[in-house]
């Protein structure tokens, strides 16, 4: 049976992002009924790791661990506590892990064609790598502190401490070196979320016997809550997130819109209200100054959002209409949520709190989405000819 050859005409706009040459090979994928078509040099192409990837920094840190062990004698080790596995896995894989993040991050980088996405990856790594070491070290602790609850009272002996380690590390290290390879507008946005959300619900259960809803949802960040640095570096984290995801959201569209005024003034809004999330968890709702900071904090965040809503249609080019709907109906709940609050007193703080704190996220999320369709879905799609 004889084939008929076809030809796929691509924009010139693609031929000089992806810096396409003459008869240059390119891999054609089909993919869920969608044509995907990829540089058979793609670094994308090129994520399958090796074992001795991420084997080789767990080997290393299973040795130091031997060396500690035998030199303090400790031939029978705990599961938890203090001198422990999971404190050695807590402590050596927070080095191994953000080691392995970097060092797979620098080498992406250097693969990156696009001088101006390179140059954003670079001007976001401190606020990513801040960020995934405290996420490292909540999921770990968490993580153990849940084994340690299921199992308590556990040892082993050194030669299966030893392999349990380097097994808790060896994932560690996979997770890190795969969350590096995997950084993009999407990615980071799901770690936003996860953060956000995880903090806040765990802070929550963690104060349940403190009954913190009697009093406001900025009480889990006091000294008067259990734990109540996590609550804070959540939001501290949170603020970080938001930050990078600003940054790969907007560098992109920038590209194509420049000097645009409107989205000039969403990302500065956008990260103004960043910043103030972070302050937020930067200043707990202590008494004295910190009490005057945390609301003014509070305060900023809310104000920066309405007006976000509000000039939803000015300051986001081609928004969909069911977006301008969404945001203006959010916002009237808002303001009718802050009315009932403070002058009809219906609304506990606490109540209020929640509400304001769930709708804006909702709204935020959704507005990160409409802008990353605006690039994706209106500046890099492309109707081409097959003939």
């Amino acid at each position: 049976m004889s084939k008929t050859p076809y030809q796929l005409t691509l924009p010139d706009e693609i031929v000089s992002e992806l810096h396409l040459k003459h008869n240059q090979l390119l891999n054609l994928t089909l993919r869920n009924g969608q044509l995907i078509i990829q540089q058979t040099n793609n670094p994308n192409e090129r994520q399958t790791l090796s074992l001795r990837t991420f084997l080789i920094p767990s080997v290393v840190m299973a040795i130091i661990f031997t060396i500690y062990a035998v030199e303090q004698k400790m031939f029978r080790i705990p599961l938890g506590g203090d001198n422990s596995i999971a404190s050695a896995v807590i402590m050596l894989s927070e080095i191994s892990g953000i080691f392995m993040f970097l060092f797979i991050y620098f080498q992406q980088q250097r693969q990156q064609i696009d001088k101006l996405r390179r140059k954003t990856s670079w001007r976001v790594l401190p606020a990513l790598t801040v960020a995934f070491v405290i996420i490292l070290a909540f999921v770990t602790s968490g993580f153990f502190w849940a084994i340690n609850y299921l199992f308590q009272t556990a040892s082993f002996d050194l030669f299966t401490s030893i392999a349990l380690f380097t097994m808790f590390n060896g994932i560690i290290n996979f997770l890190m070196i795969y969350s590096a390879l995997s950084i993009s507008t999407l990615f980071i946005t799901s770690i936003f979320v996860m953060t956000i959300i995880g903090g806040v619900l765990t802070a929550m259960v963690t104060n349940s016997s403190r009954m913190w809803w009697q009093y406001n949802l900025s009480f889990l960040g006091t000294d008067n809550a259990l734990d109540s640095w996590q609550f804070n570096a959540t939001l501290i984290l949170a603020g970080l997130i938001w930050l990078a995801l600003v940054d790969y959201l907007f560098v992109p569209l920038q590209k194509i819109l420049r000097h645009n005024r409107r989205l000039i003034t969403l990302r500065i809004l956008l990260n103004l209200s960043a910043l103030s999330l972070a302050g937020v968890g930067l200043f707990p709702n202590n008494a004295g100054r910190l009490h005057i900071l945390h609301d003014q904090m509070a305060n900023f965040l809310i104000y920066f959002i309405l007006i976000m809503m509000l000039g939803n249609r000015w300051l986001l080019p081609n928004a969909p209409r069911e977006f301008e709907a969404t945001s203006y109906i959010i916002c009237a709940i808002l303001v009718t949520s802050m009315i009932l609050f403070q002058w009809v007193g219906y609304l506990s703080l606490t109540t209020f709190e929640i509400v304001a704190f769930v709708l804006a996220l909702s709204w935020i999320l959704l507005l990160f989405q409409n802008i990353y369709r605006l690039y994706y879905h209106t500046y890099q799609t492309f109707v081409v000819p097959i003939s």
